[in-house]
């Protein structure tokens, strides 16, 4: 008798059935966490979108999930969520609430933010004030549309000055002079590290080197010296006399000073009398009326300074002193002959 093998239907049926207990298992997987929270406690926040957010989506404070989404709606023009978040988490007054993504095209969630301690733990039915929604893939591209054209603008006009062939020869130009530039500085950089040069003495010589060593060393000795109360200077930084010295010499300066202050000795007086300014301003007005007069003609030096008859009489009995002198010199000889020859005849 031939052995018949199982049916075409009983394969079916198991095979359905597998599926079925496949089926309630991930069901009774999904709803576990359902039967977790049905106890827990409601919160709700309010978005300006919640694009891509479904109910049941998973609510998570720093990566781990504490809590199901339960109801979207609208209210006052804004998305209004409510969480089911389990009773042992809290969320606190300051808490913040932020719709992610899984990724970059995953499944949105919300990461709260709990606050901090020292605030009211929220109660069931409680609203979250700080919520921030996702960027939207249209909104970065909506900002960076005016990017975009002016990188568009930018690139035009490149093209409009490069395109032409003026523009490929001020191109080819100006990579020439960059070219040549550089190999400049390359010869340069060359010619400082062999010495050559000035500076590539200074750079390749030890002699500076030397030199300010020397120089160093010289400074260094001196503040020893000076330290030490060695020399002129190191003796005007050591010596307490100088010191004395020149705060006796400052103390006697500032007596001095008081004696002037107080009226006291001859400057003080000049320095503090008003008298003297008085008989100085009464001299130097006298000398202004004096003056005034003579340039005047007032008085008899006015007159002097101002009548022009002086200056001619005076001028006229000059020249008439003049004539006289000369007539005189002119008869002495005669004079002297005359009474020579009276003698001789005598």
């Amino acid at each position: 008798m031939e052995k018949k093998g199982l049916g075409i239907e009983v394969k079916v049926g198991i095979f359905v059935f597998i599926g079925l207990v496949v089926l309630g298992y991930m069901t009774f997987r999904i709803n576990k966490y359902k039967f977790k929270t049905a106890g827990g406690y409601e919160v709700t926040a309010l978005f300006d979108s919640v694009s891509g957010l479904v109910k049941d989506s998973p609510v998570q404070i720093a990566g781990v999930e504490v809590g199901r989404i339960e109801r979207i709606g609208l209210k006052d023009g804004q998305a209004e969520v409510t969480m089911n978040i389990r009773k042992d988490v809290p969320i606190y007054a300051d808490a913040k609430a932020v719709i992610k993504s899984q990724g970059v095209l995953g499944d949105k969630f919300i990461e709260i933010m709990p606050g901090k301690e020292k605030d009211k733990r929220m109660a069931s039915g409680g609203m979250i004030q700080k919520s921030r929604s996702t960027i939207e893939l249209d909104d970065i591209l909506a900002q960076a549309e005016p990017a975009i054209q002016n990188i568009r603008s930018v690139t035009k006009s490149l093209d409009e000055v490069l395109g032409s062939e003026e523009g490929k020869a001020n191109l080819k130009e100006t990579f020439f002079n960059i070219r040549k530039t550089t190999e400049d500085i390359r010869s340069i950089a060359l010619g400082l590290s062999h010495g050559e040069g000035t500076m590539g003495k200074l750079i390749r010589d030890d002699a500076l080197y030397k030199d300010m060593r020397a120089t160093v060393s010289g400074l260094k000795e001196t503040v020893i010296q000076v330290q030490e109360g060695k020399g002129s200077v190191g003796k005007f930084v050591k010596d307490d006399q100088f010191y004395e010295s020149t705060k006796q010499a400052v103390d006697s300066l500032q007596r001095v000073a008081q004696k002037i202050d107080s009226g006291e000795g001859t400057l003080g007086k000049l320095v503090n009398d008003d008298s003297l300014y008085k008989e100085a301003k009464a001299t130097m007005a006298n000398l202004n009326q004096a003056t005034e007069k003579l340039n005047n003609g007032q008085g008899s030096l006015g007159k002097l300074m101002s009548d022009d008859s002086l200056y001619k009489e005076a001028k006229y009995t000059l020249r008439s002193v003049t004539r006289a002198t000369e007539g005189l010199q002119e008869q002495v000889p005669v004079s002297i002959l005359s009474t020579i020859i009276g003698t001789i005849i005598k």
